[in-house]
């Protein structure tokens, strides 16, 4: 496993040291892939889907709001709370998920890979403490989207956003939210090369009301 060719072919340019961390990260998951079957994500796909997806995603969000504080909802094996906190270095995360076994393998590859704006934490979202202390809250596939955005609005702090990533978009579901503390943003479609196809990840975009 490499990680030079599917971040130059996705024109990402990021220091060595952080190139080392996230092949660390890599490793970590196609292992104990092999081991335990973590993921349904094929060892080819690994790369882009749990390094190149988050870093153009964190790439974007970065134009227009400097995250202080992020929340990962529902991490599972760090997607995409790990990739993006590379990238993103003004921004502490907490990645939360309420399988031992995912964080019991986050927590040594953030201790290992020196993650240390990363902190871990076992619990559902509903028995986390710190609420509404997050400017960014980030997200996939934790269930239904107005599900996942009322969750959202009790971490995130006025006028902050929340990010959750979609492989489809599906114009019924956006349409359907009806959550008053929340608003719908934009939509950025984040293109990502892969060597034989081009694949599209949708990054929706909400702020909440500021009260």
């Amino acid at each position: 496993m490499e990680l030079f060719g599917p971040l130059k072919s996705n024109q990402i340019e990021i220091d060595q040291e952080d190139v080392d961390k996230l092949t660390l990260y890599v490793k970590k998951l196609e292992k104990w892939n092999g081991i335990h079957a973590l993921t349904s994500v094929s060892a080819r796909e690994i790369p882009y889907v749990f390094v190149v997806e988050p870093i153009l995603a964190a790439m974007s969000i970065s134009k227009f709001i400097t995250p202080s504080e992020c929340l990962d909802m529902g991490t599972g094996f760090g997607n995409p709370g790990v990739a993006m906190s590379v990238y993103l270095k003004n921004t502490n995360f907490l990645l939360v998920d309420s399988s031992q076994k995912k964080t019991a393998l986050l927590r040594q590859i953030v201790q290992e890979a020196e993650l240390e704006r990363v902190d871990v934490l076992t619990s559902r979202l509903e028995d986390v403490s710190n609420k509404k202390a997050f400017d960014l809250v980030i997200s996939r596939g934790i269930g239904p989207l107005e599900r996942t955005l009322d969750y959202a609005s009790d971490f995130v702090t006025n006028e902050g956003v929340v990010a959750i990533f979609k492989a489809k978009l599906e114009p019924s579901e956006l349409s359907s939210i009806e959550n008053p503390l929340i608003f719908f943003d934009r939509v950025i479609n984040l293109k990502i090369a892969y060597p034989t196809k081009e694949v599209s990840r949708f990054l929706l975009i909400y702020r909440k009301v500021s009260l």
